[in-house]
């Protein structure tokens, strides 16, 4: 099979040898590559665009993954407590279930001053792992409790309570960021 490449090669060398490149194709070539190893080819700005939106993306899906697994765990974790809650009553397992997904809402919005006023954050971080410490005790009461029905009452009295707090402690935080404001203003205006 070689053999006869070549041979038809040799035979038809001049029909090959018929059309030639014109003398300045090889500079206008090599002239290319270098622009494009030098960045400076339209072509390359956009391949540079491409890549920078793909790092976006990737770093983007990097933090969204973790979050959403842990919003899967967090919804096992709850159906796992509240289909053995609702063999207990299932009017209960409900009140529970959104009780806990409001404590959590809340506390990722305390979460936000975290940075701003770390000391408050820490004291008020302190109050609900309190409250949040007395939840696990009951929680791991509850199958040895000789009347689960009123276990399960005190967890969401228990529940009830920390979303009072954290009321609490959210509005103290708008009262504080309200007086920073008037304090700004203030001052603008002197």
């Amino acid at each position: 099979m070689k053999e006869k490449l070549e041979n038809f090669i040799k035979d038809n060398r001049a029909d090959f040898d018929q059309f030639e490149a014109p003398a300045n194709f090889w500079d206008k070539i090599e002239k290319q590559l270098d622009e494009r190893q030098i960045g400076t080819s339209p072509n390359k700005i956009l391949k540079g665009e491409r890549v920078v939106r793909l790092s976006f993306l990737l770093k983007l899906a990097a933090s969204i993954i973790p979050l959403l697994f842990a919003g899967i765990w967090f919804y096992q974790y709850q159906f796992k407590q509240s289909s053995y809650l609702s063999n207990i009553n299932p009017q209960l397992a409900q009140q529970q279930v959104y009780y806990a997904s409001l404590i959590e809402v809340k506390r990722s919005e305390l979460k936000r001053i975290e940075k701003e006023e770390p000391l408050l954050y820490q004291e008020f971080s302190e109050e609900i792992k309190k409250m949040d410490a007395n939840f696990q005790k009951l929680k791991n009461d509850l199958p040895a409790s000789p009347n689960q029905e009123e276990t399960v009452k005190a967890m969401i009295h228990n529940l009830q309570i920390q979303i009072e707090l954290l009321n609490q402690q959210l509005e103290i935080i708008q009262q504080i960021n309200q007086l920073k404001k008037e304090q700004r203003n203030d001052t603008q205006n002197i």
